[in-house]
């Protein structure tokens, strides 16, 4: 007769299923996944099924799975997330193909985000080389102040632009080259 079994039990039986999972190509598709009677490999995840997991979905679903993982350790964002829909095609609304997904959607925006802070940092140092030649300290000063929102408060770059500044302020106290002070900048 099956008896109950605690949360911290079924908590460590998923896991182990999990593992299973990653493992599946050592297990028949009929085997009992960690030891929970009338569960095999390919349902553990509890995800609905149109269709019975055979061995075959079963091996395509953990291969499109490891080659996802590896890929995201690669930081190859696009790979992994081909793969990862992969799974989920095999096996339709299972959490952790839905949960990798969703996870390299974040790991691509948040790199596409830093291509964009990069970028517009390359642009603003090239207005503050320009600003710097023609002796227009307010605007390098202007320029450096948008800078710094851009840079990580505890970079060396942050300090460095801070320093900059310093630098550029005593210039502009000096009111040194007044008569060049915004014609660099736009507005």
């Amino acid at each position: 007769m099956f008896k109950p079994v605690s949360p911290i039990v079924r908590h460590c039986l998923w896991g182990s299923a999990v593992v299973m999972v990653g493992l599946g190509g050592l297990f028949s598709s009929s085997a009992i996944a960690d030891g929970i009677p009338g569960v095999t490999l390919g349902t553990e995840t509890g995800a609905e099924t149109s269709t019975p997991v055979t061995e075959g979905a079963n091996a395509a679903y953990t291969q499109a799975m490891l080659v996802g993982y590896a890929a995201t350790e690669e930081a190859d964002y696009q790979t992994a997330l081909i793969n990862f829909r992969r799974a989920l095609d095999e096996r339709p609304g299972d959490v952790y193909a839905l949960r990798a997904i969703s996870n390299v959607e974040s790991y691509i925006e948040a790199e596409r985000r830093d291509q964009l802070r990069l970028q517009r940092l390359a642009e603003l140092r090239g207005r503050v080389d320009a600003a710097v030649t023609a002796r227009d300290w307010a605007c390098a000063a202007a320029t450096v102040d948008e800078m710094m929102i851009l840079v990580p408060a505890d970079s060396l770059d942050r300090s460095r632009l801070v320093t900059y500044r310093g630098e550029l302020s005593s210039l502009l106290d000096a009111r040194s080259d007044i008569d060049q002070w915004s014609t660099i900048c736009p507005g």
